[in-house]
């Protein structure tokens, strides 16, 4: 037909030229020929429909003598089939489905039938059995009546192994013991024995769930378990790191252990997660658990604060490491948070100290004054200090090199630094931060020092120092930043504190860090403390004795009111743990406090957030700071479901 049509329009087209030309040269003979050509063309449409039509009765012939035939094929095809209308009334069935369900309307077994109705195929579970369901719809030529065509096929075998493989995969599982070098530096600890006893627990988990485990090094375990296994121990929250704890080591000493586990449908990946779990759970202080499945991760434990690792060998490898680099590069770039606070500028003070004492030029990036570091950045301008070394984010991209090394500090994560582009603009760069590994922490680093059990940056930084190089002499001023920087993360030395924080302040003390001057640091006008006064008036304590409290919005520096208020809320009879909220022009800032018992990391985490057990905040954009509230609500109430 398709043919017969060109042809037919290939001819009139023909006859028109023709006759168009022929009224150009002679009008009677043009109008004869235009006659002519129009009655050619209708006598071949006639013909043409004729064809047609002895065409279609040929094949109305053949469906009519076959109707029978072909409904007793689909009728007694295994292949369930049905008819449907729109709502769901059954108007033809086989046999087959007859078996299934022989009544009148499908949405007694598909209730999804009138949502479904135009997609192509969806799954359904039809007494006991697994069918994918196949739709068609019938265009019918003399009625607007709807009618859907389906054909269900079978897949309860293809369901079940698959159910078989999915439960049967198996899971890399690493245990590590977290403060295996502590075990072994303790002379009143029976090493071998409590090896034992963890090794014993690792082996008894192994048993009671059908996997297989082998030590592989002094303090770490692979295991081997299936999947359906992992859903048994996530349910029992990895109780198996509780029952590490309560190991008696003889000694005021506790014993944690980390665990990891990638979930992947292959071995190598799953061993792969496992690996990259592992190091996320240790970043963040260990005694937890990771899951990592995909681009996703799930956190069990980390509720309890570590105690402050004795040994300082990560401390004088990572100094030694960092006094060569910055023998062999450019010029140091120092860059911290945003907003930066005192255990920021003094981290930044401390690192630049180091780099002026091999003759590197350093410069510190911030992206402007802020209230917490006001008097640190006056002191700087007085000494002619600031204009050679502090830059602003546009002045440090102008000068910042390929060959340059860009030290952050005090964050790890590439969203919370004053300048992210800088980030990308080097070929070193340092990463130094005392905060619990986050799940989006900057990667490829030339050099990393991360202590989530150290107090703060300006602890770190200050070990650092001592170890840097015999002749490092900091001068007045760096010590008392440090020590400010340390004094705000320990809240006057009340939060996060171990022998090396004490250490480390009194290095600073002996090297003139001046107590006045770190005094006059944390100061506040009237007006800041009467707007901190109004949020701690008007918080909610929840039955948990956890407070959450709003700033108002008129408050001039929310971020640092919030803090604060969150701080003052900690002395209040009843109060597990502070929440203030402090709304900016383009974001809500969170504070969370805690005296340990609640973890305030874990709570913010969820928000996008991070810090530490006692200490964390987030920041939330794009959301009023009642919206930000009720977040933080449903996250609270997620914690305290959860709470062991």
């Amino acid at each position: 037909m398709k043919t017969y049509r060109g042809v037919l329009i290939f001819t009139g087209l023909a006859l028109a030229i023709l006759g168009g030309v022929m009224l150009f040269y002679d009008r009677i003979w043009g109008i004869a020929t235009c006659a002519f050509a129009l009655v050619s063309f209708v006598v071949l449409l006639l013909c043409l429909l004729g064809i047609s039509k002895k065409q279609q009765a040929k094949m109305d012939t053949v469906f009519n003598d076959n109707r029978e035939v072909a409904a007793n094929v689909i009728n007694l095809v295994s292949v369930p089939a049905l008819i449907a209308d729109e709502r769901g009334k059954i108007v033809w069935r086989n046999e087959a489905f007859s078996k299934i369900y022989n009544g009148n309307l499908i949405t007694e077994v598909l209730p999804q039938y009138k949502d479904k109705l135009n997609v192509a195929a969806q799954q359904a579970v039809v007494l006991g059995s697994s069918y994918q369901i196949m739709n068609m719809p019938l265009e019918r030529r003399h009625t607007a009546r709807k009618l859907i065509f389906q054909y269900w096929l079978d897949r309860t075998e293809a369901v079940h192994y698959q159910r078989l493989y999915s439960e049967q995969m198996p899971y890399i599982m690493l245990v590590y013991v977290d403060n295996y070098e502590e075990l072994t530096s303790d002379l009143q600890v029976q090493r071998t024995a409590v090896l034992a006893q963890v090794e014993k627990l690792v082996s008894d988990l192994c048993k009671r769930h059908g996997g297989v485990y082998r030590r592989y090094e002094n303090g770490r375990f692979l295991c081997i378990l299936e999947a359906k296994q992992l859903e048994l121990i996530e349910k029992e929250r990895f109780a198996l790191m509780e029952q590490v704890r309560r190991i008696d080591t003889g000694s005021g000493m506790q014993i944690s252990i980390s665990v990891a586990v990638g979930v992947a449908p292959r071995l190598s990946q799953s061993e792969e997660g496992a690996r990259s779990a592992m190091e996320l759970a240790l970043g963040r202080g260990g005694d937890q658990a990771v899951v990592k499945e995909g681009t996703a991760y799930r956190f069990y434990g980390g509720k309890n604060q570590k105690d402050t690792n004795q040994s300082r060998v990560k401390t004088r490898l990572f100094s030694k490491a960092l006094h060569q680099l910055f023998e062999n590069t450019g010029d140091v770039f120092i860059m911290g948070h945003k907003h930066s606070d005192m255990d920021c500028m003094g981290a930044a003070l401390g690192i630049m100290t180091c780099a002026n004492h091999i003759g590197s030029h350093a410069y510190i990036v911030i992206d402007g004054p802020n209230p917490t570091i006001a008097d640190a950045l006056s002191h700087m301008e007085k000494d002619g200090m600031a204009s050679k070394c502090i830059l602003l984010p546009e002045q440090a991209k102008a000068m910042i090199r390929s060959n340059s090394v860009l030290v952050v500090v005090d964050t790890q994560r590439a969203s919370t630094t004053v300048c992210e582009e800088l980030i990308g603009m080097v070929n070193h760069l340092v990463l130094i931060d005392h905060h619990r590994r986050s799940i989006d922490h900057i990667e490829n680093t030339t050099l990393h020092y991360l202590e989530s059990r150290a107090s703060s940056a300006s602890e770190m930084v200050t070990e650092v120092i001592q170890y840097f190089a015999d002749s490092v002499k900091p001068t007045a001023f760096t010590c008392s930043a440090l020590l400010a920087g340390i004094t705000v993360d320990t809240k006057q030395f009340a939060f996060n504190v171990g022998s090396r924080t004490f250490d480390a302040a009194g290095y600073l003390r002996r090297n003139g860090a001046d107590l006045g001057m770190v005094k006059l640091m944390f100061q506040n006008d009237l007006n800041s403390y009467i707007h901190c006064a109004n949020a701690v008036e008007r918080a909610a304590i929840r039955p948990s004795g956890i407070a959450v409290s709003l700033c108002d919005k008129k408050t001039p520096n929310s971020k640092l009111t919030a803090a604060q208020a969150a701080d003052e809320l900690l002395g209040i009879k009843g109060v597990t743990a502070a929440f203030v909220l402090g709304e900016d022009e383009d974001s809500v800032a969170i504070s969370g406090r805690s005296y340990g018992r609640v973890n305030v990391q874990l709570i913010l985490e969820r928000l996008g957030g991070g810090g530490h057990l006692t200490m964390a905040g987030a920041q939330l954009k794009g959301v009023s700071i009642e919206q930000a509230r009720d977040r933080l609500l449903g996250s609270i109430e997620e914690y305290e479901a959860n709470m062991i």
